[in-house]
């Protein structure tokens, strides 16, 4: 990461490098400006990250969806009602999430990226760009893969999760790549 400055895009107060790369997914504005459109203006969040224009979930500590934006329910064919209060794996269908125990519950969830780059974020308040996740939606051939790249972000004691990519094919190569963490 470039140490790149620049200004809050609502109060215009100087941002420095690390602030910019902490605003993965909201953007050039600073944290008092981003508590309060979120906490303090009214505005609902739900308005707030539909015009992020950019398909996000907002998750808890244990990837629990309290909100999503309509890019992502459109990317997902899904409505709101579906997807509140599910984990990541059942919104995204994960094969491993049908398992006893359920998403986040299994021997297979301990390496989920998704799930790490949550929690890192969640615990460090670190934002993570362009992290690799696979999630399989068969257990048995693993035939149905979805490659995604993601991006996470720490706001209003939350975590937004950004896709930045999804399909069966692999990756495009120009998407930021952070490696997976350990």
């Amino acid at each position: 990461m470039d140490s790149v400055s620049g200004t809050c895009a609502l109060c215009k107060k100087d941002l420095s490098p690390q602030e910019v790369a902490q605003r993965t997914i909201t953007g050039s504005v600073c944290e008092e400006c981003l508590y309060h459109v979120g906490a303090q203006s009214g505005m609902p969040l739900r308005d707030f990250l539909d015009g992020l224009g950019v398909p996000v979930l907002v998750v808890d500590s244990d990837v629990v969806v309290t909100m999503a934006n309509k890019p992502l329910l459109a990317l997902l064919g899904k409505n709101f009602s579906k997807v509140r209060g599910q984990r990541g794996g059942d919104v995204f269908e994960c094969a491993y999430a049908r398992l006893q125990g359920g998403c986040g519950r299994t021997v297979h969830c301990s390496g989920c990226a998704i799930r790490l780059a949550v929690t890192e974020t969640f615990t460090t308040g670190r934002s993570l760009r362009g992290v690799q996740a696979y999630l399989n939606r068969d257990a048995v051939t693993q035939f149905l893969q979805l490659g995604m790249v993601i991006s996470t972000e720490k706001a209003w004691g939350l975590v937004l999760l950004r896709i930045d990519y999804i399909g069966t094919q692999p990756k495009p190569p120009q998407a930021e790549v952070r490696p997976t963490p350990a």
